[in-house]
């Protein structure tokens, strides 16, 4: 669903105003969090998704990562996950369905968090994905809401996998420029929480389903500063901007909808690298406020443990009377 539509059903619904309620749903932040005592509090999330891979295997593994970041994206560990599974039941083998939960607990142990059941349920197509349950200190959760100005914003994984995940589903793709692809929707950003969550960052998010400028928008705005993007300094995978042109996912243009006036994008800035800055990530990486004279040692320590396509791409400055994105060649 669009995220301009799911907003606004949001604003809608009738729910219990709770003073236990740290991060509710107003921000449209990554995870809920949930006061337990004062030194405890519950993160949680859930997300799932038809197949993005043809190897179940990966699928399992692909969608774990994506439904555990938004713990992780919270500053919170994640400790127990529940499977959820649709699927035709006719046409599907056993074997596909072991493949994909067993890709899926690959991550969980990789992670150390304990599978405590599932639902499953026969339907027309596969979608998988987990509910996971975290813990986080309540003083300590990091949320999308609290971006500081004078900091920058520091990116770990590339963009594109929405484009180039298209482009294989129609054979268009060579398999050398996919790997890399599938290896960083794998990975977990458990790695890039623990380097990020023990700095002085002001705010952090994980970039999935509604783009880079998608989920920049809901930190600026939430925040009430501006964030000031460069385009060139942005990761993207190999290959991306190549096929952005053709491969386009419809969903992510109902991205660029939603961030609409918010954004203002320089006219010297290529339509096709445009593009992949509203492309719907999956198991996308963390976006991050952070201080200045912080960045390049966490930059160092990101590229030591695994992140190596982190990078600063922005910075957040005063709104004023200009737009919540700004976004430069």
């Amino acid at each position: 669903m669009s995220p301009g539509r799911l907003s606004g059903i949001l604003e809608r619904l009738p729910r219990i105003q709770s003073q236990n309620l740290i991060v509710g749903m107003e921000s449209m932040d990554d995870a809920g969090v949930y006061l337990l005592t004062p030194e405890v509090a519950l993160v949680q999330t859930v997300d799932f998704f038809t197949p993005v891979v043809a190897s179940p295997l990966e699928f399992g593994r692909i969608a774990a990562a994506n439904s555990m970041s938004d713990v992780w994206a919270m500053g919170g560990d994640a400790v127990t996950a529940m499977n959820l599974l649709c699927f035709p039941g006719n046409t599907l083998g056993s074997d596909i369905i072991e493949q994909i939960l067993s890709g899926a607990c690959e991550k969980l142990v990789e992670a150390g968090v304990v599978l405590v059941g599932g639902h499953t349920m026969e339907q027309d197509q596969v979608v998988f994905g987990l509910s996971v349950t975290g813990v986080i200190h309540p003083e300590k959760a990091l949320r999308n809401s609290s971006a500081r100005s004078g900091d920058v914003l520091l990116l770990t994984k590339p963009l594109g996998s929405g484009v180039l995940t298209t482009a294989n589903k129609a054979s268009a793709l060579p398999p050398e420029l996919f790997r890399p692809v599938v290896a960083s929707m794998e990975r977990l950003n458990l790695y890039a929480s623990r380097v990020l969550r023990n700095s002085d960052a002001s705010a952090m998010t994980d970039i999935t389903g509604f783009g880079l400028l998608g989920h920049a928008l809901a930190m600026a705005r939430s925040s009430g500063v501006t964030f000031r993007i460069s385009a060139g300094m942005v990761p993207l995978f190999p290959g991306a901007r190549k096929y952005a042109h053709d491969f386009f996912p419809g969903g992510s243009g109902n991205n660029r909808k939603y961030v609409g006036e918010n954004a203002s994008l320089d006219p010297a800035l290529d339509p096709d690298h445009a593009k992949l800055l509203f492309d719907a990530q999956t198991s996308g990486g963390l976006l991050a406020a952070v201080r200045p004279d912080q960045a390049h040692e966490l930059l160092d320590r990101l590229h030591q443990t695994g992140d190596t396509a982190a990078a600063v791409i922005g910075e957040v400055i005063p709104l004023e009377d200009g737009p919540f994105l700004v976004v430069t060649p």
